[in-house]
């Protein structure tokens, strides 16, 4: 009987511990003629190096470990919405008041986030 109850324990802690593991990535693309929407939600472990790439790509330091909700200027001086905490990432780009150029940045911007999270 002991031993069921022991069993029994052992098999709710690895259950339990299975189901908590965020191992789990979705992303969310949604490109129209007016706003291209990226949305992610990805592994927390993920973070640190997701952190590294944008503030390399972007020349701007975002803390991802923090809530944040702040507009980014690209280069050309267009820009983006970007929301973002611990594995939650959502940009969003006004496609009718910027140019192909800037959407280009962004699109190629989220290219390399999806790879960083694979």
């Amino acid at each position: 009987m002991k031993n069921i109850i022991y069993a029994t324990l052992l098999l709710a802690a690895m259950l339990a511990f299975g189901c908590y593991n965020n191992a789990n990535l979705n992303i969310s693309v949604n490109d129209t003629d007016s706003e291209y929407t990226y949305t992610a939600v990805y592994p927390i472990s993920k973070t640190d190096k997701l952190e590294a790439y944008l503030d390399r790509e972007l020349n701007n330091e975002l803390p991802l470990d923090e809530h944040i909700d702040t507009f980014v200027t690209l280069v050309n001086e267009e820009k983006f919405n970007l929301k973002a905490s611990k594995g939650t990432l959502s940009i969003k780009f006004d496609k009718k008041n910027s140019s192909i150029a800037g959407y280009v940045k962004i699109k190629k911007l989220t290219d390399g986030i999806s790879e960083i999270l694979k």
